[in-house]
């Protein structure tokens, strides 16, 4: 069985789609925020202390330093619900667990905000956008007669590469 090399084109647009899927991850920033002037229900990211951490390593399944999640409540003691485990059920769909953990004020380094970052979203958009509508273009481009060859002539005049003989 022959196989074609892909295309330039191909090759050029794996290479296209694998340099923007970085940009994808980016369309959120973390900003520090006072823990005094959050509202409950917001996407936050706290940075807790080593003691904290060791604390809490039961209740998530691994010792971590950052918690990530929905804060529920605010008082003396945060509240802040985390994705701890993913586990598959009965029917064998993965559903992510969540644990709420409670942190003190004096067990918290550092608190910030998930927020959504307009600009890199909308160039991100935006980019996709022009990268569909100049492949719909292209592919509307072509016509009858337009079809490319395949380079060589028939099978039975090929050889294998690197298999010559020489007298």
């Amino acid at each position: 069985m022959v196989t074609a090399w892909p295309s330039y084109y191909t090759l050029y647009m794996r290479r296209v789609s694998l340099s923007i899927l970085p940009l994808f991850a980016a369309c959120y920033t973390y900003a520090p925020i006072d823990p005094a002037a959050v509202a409950p229900g917001v996407d936050v990211r706290a940075r807790i202390s080593a003691t904290a951490a060791e604390r809490i390593a039961p209740l998530l399944g691994s010792e971590t330093r950052v918690l990530t999640g929905k804060l529920i409540d605010n008082a003396a003691t945060m509240i802040v619900e985390v994705p701890s485990v993913s586990q598959s059920n009965a029917s064998g769909i993965s559903e992510t667990l969540h644990q709420r953990v409670s942190i003190t004020r004096a067990d918290l380094v550092e608190l910030e905000t998930r927020k959504l970052d307009r600009l890199r979203t909308g160039a991100i958009v935006g980019g996709a956008a022009i990268l569909a509508g100049s492949l719909w273009i292209n592919s509307m481009r072509g016509g009858p007669g337009l079809d490319r060859v395949t380079p060589g002539g028939a099978n039975d005049t090929r050889r294998p590469l690197g298999l010559s003989i020489r007298f």
